[in-house]
Order: structure tokens, then C-alpha cells, then sequence
């Protein structure tokens, strides 16, 4: 004799299968939130690392650069250090910008050359500097 199913029964069931089917979902959504947010964090395993901006000026002169950020909260520049090409007063020196990253993600640094007196800009250069999970740097010049 086979047994009689009631109408609780089936409701049970339904239950069931609405709550397993929303699981599933809320799984999927999950996992589709987390690789959106996986992908704005740079990985870097092609050994293109680097944190250092290198420019350079004449000495001598009332010019330097100047560092504008897109977002202070990704980078920070940490020190700059000059090294002269040549010995002759009003050479041209090499700076290298150091900069370390703060927090993972991706920012626009500008660099403004001109006279420290009026600020006259005659000269920008434009960086997009990302930063992974690990705070390493890659920078890629824009212009």
C-alpha cells in the first residue's frame, strides 16, 4: 500500500528546494564578488616590480619637479636622490623619485617641471603606479 503524501509534506519539500536554490545563488553571487574585487588588485609575476621614477634636471638651475596624486592613499614618495652626470656647474643630474605603496590598487602621479619662483610648468611627465597585494610598485609612463 503505497503512502499517502500530505499537503505538509510538499510544502516541506518546496521549502526545501527554494532554500537549497537560494544557496546556491547566494554561492555564486559570492563567488562572483570576490573575483571582481581579485581583479582590481595588480599581480605582478613578470618581474616588471619597480618603485623608482627617474627624471632629471639641470643644476644649477630654478627649475625641479613637482609631484602631484591622483589618490595619496595607493603610493607615497619616500626619498629622492640626484647623482650629477658630469662635474661641470650646470650639468645635467639624474634624479630618481622612490616611492613606496600603501595599499593595493591604482593611481595617476604627475610630475610638473618648472621654475620654483612663478611656476611656470615647462615640462610634465604622467605615471600610472599600481600597487598589489604585496605593495610592490609597477610604474608605466603615460606620456
Amino acid at each position: 500500500m503505497p503512502k499517502k503524501t500530505t499537503k505538509n509534506n510538499y510544502t516541506f519539500k518546496r521549502i526545501a528546494i527554494i532554500v537549497a536554490i537560494l544557496a546556491i545563488i547566494g554561492v555564486i553571487v559570492y563567488g562572483v564578488i570576490i573575483a571582481i574585487n581579485e581583479s582590481s588588485i595588480p599581480n605582478f609575476n613578470n618581474g616588471s616590480e619597480m618603485s623608482v621614477v627617474e627624471l632629471s634636471t639641470n643644476g644649477g638651475v630654478t627649475y625641479e619637479w613637482a609631484v602631484e596624486y591622483e589618490n595619496q592613499d595607493i603610493v607615497e614618495f619616500v626619498d629622492k636622490t640626484s647623482q650629477a652626470r658630469d662635474d661641470k656647474d650646470g650639468g645635467i643630474v639624474d634624479l630618481h623619485y622612490i616611492f613606496r605603496g600603501k595599499k593595493p590598487g591604482s593611481t595617476i602621479v604627475t610630475f610638473n617641471y618648472g621654475d620654483i619662483f612663478d611656476g611656470h610648468v615647462v615640462e610634465s611627465h604622467r605615471y600610472r603606479m599600481e600597487v598589489n597585494r604585496d605593495l610592490q610598485i609597477r610604474i608605466t609612463q603615460l606620456n
